[in-house]
């Protein structure tokens, strides 16, 4: 096989695939608003099974759910059929992924579902089959081919599965109170965690603070002790009044006397953030405002500090 030929089969296997993804959006109904509502509204975990090719589809699914909170397993219904039945509990849903509907390995778990009166979601491409007879809400692909040259292997089929799962889990997602903090807490490892991380998990809560009436020397005094280049001025309600650093200080040094009071050197605007804020787009303020040191407040008022360096340490 030619490299042409090798890169037309590609092509036809994507473009094949992706015209039964358009299909199976279009086909989106009132059944598929009812798993959601469903599954929205569940008080125990997700239980997604499947055999084969399903269940490697199935088994994604289920991290996708549990990663946005929602508790979720895979159960093999092999497995299943040989003790882990007693994994289902009240309340929970079942999702059952078949292309056909009628695999004999599911028949065990679908009879014992409907006898603890487990509510049941089919993801299937019969509507006669075993399955979405048994099922509460049937999710039916539409038509279509398998993409290899026999149209046996589970390919079209399978992708189809695995995306109407993802937007199953979206669309879940999108009618819950989740926000990034709350993905970064369930994702506290690796890149992806360290690029949800807030300012209120690496900040440091030993502000360099002095008061309106502090003199310059006061203000270096405690700059030096903090070592973040810098202090905070508070007025008398403890709300930032303004910063001094080691750059002003340098500036004035030639014209100034220590011992007069700091607030004649100091900005009476500096650069605050929120704890909530991304450490990278902390990173980004920074660099957009040429300081190395950040404020991070509440209703004006100094709650932590961070610098440059421990940022690009955590982003």
């Amino acid at each position: 096989m030619n490299k042409s030929r090798i890169i037309k089969v590609g092509q036809e296997v994507l473009n094949l695939e992706s015209m039964a993804l358009t299909k199976l959006s279009k086909s989106l109904d009132k059944n598929y608003t009812k798993a959601v509502e469903l599954i929205t509204q569940q008080s125990g975990k997700l239980i997604i099974s499947g055999v084969g090719k399903s269940g490697n589809i199935a088994a994604k699914i289920a991290a996708s759910f549990t990663s946005t909170g929602i508790p979720a397993l895979y159960l093999n219904p092999v497995d299943a059929s040989h003790g882990d039945m007693g994994i289902i509990e009240k309340n929970d849903i079942l999702i059952i992924l078949s292309n056909s509907g009628d695999s004999h390995e599911l028949a065990d778990l679908i009879n014992y579902s409907k006898k603890k009166k487990i509510k049941i979601i089919s993801i299937t491409s019969s509507r006669k089959s075993l399955l979405s007879k048994n099922s509460d809400i049937n999710l039916i692909l539409p038509s279509h081919k398998e993409a290899d040259k026999l149209q046996i292997i589970p390919t079209t089929s399978s992708t189809m599965s695995l995306a109407l799962g993802d937007a199953l889990c979206c669309s879940v997602l999108s009618l819950r109170e989740f926000d990034k903090k709350t993905f970064s807490e369930l994702h506290p490892g690796g890149k992806l965690g360290k690029k949800l991380k807030t300012l209120s998990e690496i900040m440091d809560t030993d502000i360099p603070i002095i008061t309106s009436n502090s003199s310059i020397i006061d203000a270096v005094l405690i700059m030096t002790e903090k070592k973040y280049g810098c202090v905070v001025v508070l007025d008398k309600n403890k709300k930032i009044k303004g910063i001094i650093t080691d750059g002003d200080l340098r500036r004035s040094i030639a014209k100034i006397n220590i011992k007069e009071k700091a607030t004649i050197i100091m900005k009476s605007r500096p650069i605050v953030a929120n704890e909530n804020l991304l450490i990278s787009s902390a990173i980004v303020l920074m660099n957009k405002h040429s300081i190395t040191s950040l404020i991070v407040a509440k209703q004006n008022k100094p709650i932590g500090i961070v610098n440059i360096k421990k940022c690009l340490e955590n982003d």
